[in-house]
């Protein structure tokens, strides 16, 4: 389901480069086969239930739902901390510029190394994440993608070109290596939560508030908008626009996961949800642009 699912936004947000008419098109088939698709499901399950015994409860099937597949992935990492509470690498201001400069301008620490590291400045430590991927420093986890993932997403962002870049060739991009931290993690951000807001207009166009996704996906969309997800470090010009974008793309994510009864207040909650998924589709055009700056 959830590959499915990812395929659809794939195919609605490439979409949000064609006219208001082409959108809304587009968008009512891509939720005609998500509701066919999730409709098929929901008929084999019941005719699994009705084949099983006559023993069985009616909630055991909701007790087969696994809710982890609803979640969005994370991969564990090391301890930002030491024995201490502190940090286990720490840097002065000094030490940093130093690091950019003998790094071409980009610093970049793999999840195995420490990517979230203090910077301190006029007895100010910073703590920054100098990695390119979103780090949760309360769970010791990162929004991290598998390797062999990475070539569709970096071409499924050059894909979506806006107007005034249609037509450009690749070699025009800088590639995935070349790629800041920010506008890496991005990336996998918007890839990695493509099928938790499929799955979310799911529910609200079904009135299925009661489905046991539902609570999941609101509480991974409010645990990335609390204070303890970092945001990859910003260490280019255009960083701190995109910088900017992605701290409030946070204050949406977390609107959405502390959202009151929504499914009393259905209304205010999808508009609040096309306001996140309108957002999503723009970062797909933003990151094709700036990919282009070099």
């Amino acid at each position: 389901m959830k590959k499915i699912l990812m395929l659809l936004l794939s195919i609605c947000i490439v979409s949000a480069c064609s006219s208001d008419k082409e959108k809304e098109k587009e968008g009512a088939a891509d939720q005609a086969v998500a509701t066919e698709t999730e409709q098929k499901r929901v008929e084999e399950e019941k005719l699994e239930d009705e084949s099983g015994s006559e023993e069985a409860e009616p909630e055991e099937t909701m007790e087969t739902v696994d809710e982890t597949d609803f979640s969005i992935p994370t991969v564990a990492i090391p301890s930002p901390y030491n024995e201490e509470g502190n940090m286990v690498k720490e840097h002065t201001i000094q030490e940093y510029m130093e690091m950019v400069e003998k790094n071409g301008g980009l610093v970049r620490f793999e999840l195995d190394d420490y990517p979230v590291r203090a910077i301190e400045s006029d007895n100010i430590s910073n703590i920054t994440n100098l990695g390119d991927a979103y780090i949760d420093i309360s769970e010791f986890a990162a929004y991290e993608v598998p390797p062999e993932e990475i070539p569709f997403i970096y071409d499924w962002f050059l894909s979506v070109q806006p107007d005034d870049l249609k037509g450009t060739p690749a070699s025009e991009y800088r590639t995935w290596e070349q790629a800041t931290n920010l506008e890496r993690g991005i990336m996998k951000m918007v890839y990695l939560t493509a099928p938790s807001l499929n799955d979310l207009g799911y529910i609200i166009e079904n009135d299925e508030f009661d489905h046991p996704a539902f609570n999941v996906i609101c509480q991974d969309f409010f645990q990335l908008g609390s204070p303890s997800v970092l945001i990859p470090a910003p260490q280019t010009g255009t960083d701190m626009t995109m910088y900017d974008i992605m701290i409030n793309m946070k204050y949406k994510w977390e609107k959405i996961g502390k959202f009151e009864n929504p499914a009393e207040n259905k209304e205010e909650f999808e508009k609040v949800y096309k306001e996140l998924r309108s957002e999503t589709n723009n970062l797909l055009v933003r990151i094709n642009f700036v990919l282009t700056q070099k």
